[in-house]
């Protein structure tokens, strides 16, 4: 794994991390939750509304993101899912190291 791909498996475990945190915090009755954007980018701060089984379902498997739409990297990750309000990517690079650092245990 290139340097690059480690900063960017590492960017995108930290948000996972603060999104399981919101996560925990909500309660069932939100209709739709605030989450971080989950990309690679270390600049990005954008936010994006899931509800509760949306994120679940993007939590399914420990390589899957949310995204702001146009945040997505073709190099890096593919497009499983999209709507208006957020896409769920898959990342294509670095996945063991994607996965050894998902909070959720197997």
């Amino acid at each position: 794994m290139t340097l690059s791909d480690e900063r960017l498996a590492k960017n995108e475990a930290h948000f996972r991390n603060m999104n399981e945190r919101l996560n925990d915090l909500t309660t069932s009755q939100a209709s739709t939750t605030e989450y971080f954007c989950e990309c690679s980018a270390a600049s990005c701060v954008e936010t994006l509304e899931l509800t509760r089984e949306e994120y679940e379902h993007a939590r399914s498997l420990p390589t899957l993101f949310v995204v702001v739409p146009g945040h997505q990297r073709a190099d890096v990750e593919r497009v499983v899912d999209e709507n208006a309000r957020f896409m769920l990517v898959e990342k294509v690079v670095a996945a063991e190291e994607i996965s050894e650092a998902d909070p959720r245990p197997d």
